[in-house]
């Protein structure tokens, strides 16, 4: 089985959702009172986010090898898998809450979205 889709989504949406909260707090300024952003504090942010997103990815993978084992179309697995990290996100900063847990909410979010529609998924080791 290949699990680099699982992988590059998951790697791709921790280094890609601090530039996404950095671009929405210029576009739209989310949270007013927010002193820094994500982006200013990236190395920290990859550690947190790797530490935070580790039980929706274990979770993850088990519904990526379910997919996987029974063959599911490929346009319905990724929706599956897309929706169930967001889901994830949205869980996680729901049960930590914070001040900038709706920011981050929203910014890994679209990062997962964007990285999870830009990869190929294929369940197949390609030989």
């Amino acid at each position: 089985m290949n699990w680099s889709y699982l992988f590059k989504h998951w790697f791709s949406t921790l280094l890609i959702g601090p530039i996404v909260s950095q671009i929405t707090k210029y576009i739209y300024e989310v949270n007013p009172h927010k002193i820094v952003g994500l982006f200013e504090v990236y190395p920290i942010s990859l550690l947190f986010g790797l530490f935070f997103s580790a039980p929706t990815y274990i979770l993850y993978a088990l519904i990526y090898y379910y997919l996987a084992k029974n063959t599911v179309n490929l346009k319905i697995s990724k929706i599956i898998l897309i929706s169930f990290a967001v889901l994830g996100v949205v869980t996680t900063t729901s049960i930590i809450k914070g001040s900038m847990m709706q920011d981050i909410a929203i910014s890994y979010s679209i990062a997962s979205i964007i990285s999870g529609l830009f990869f190929k998924l294929n369940f197949k080791v390609n030989k």
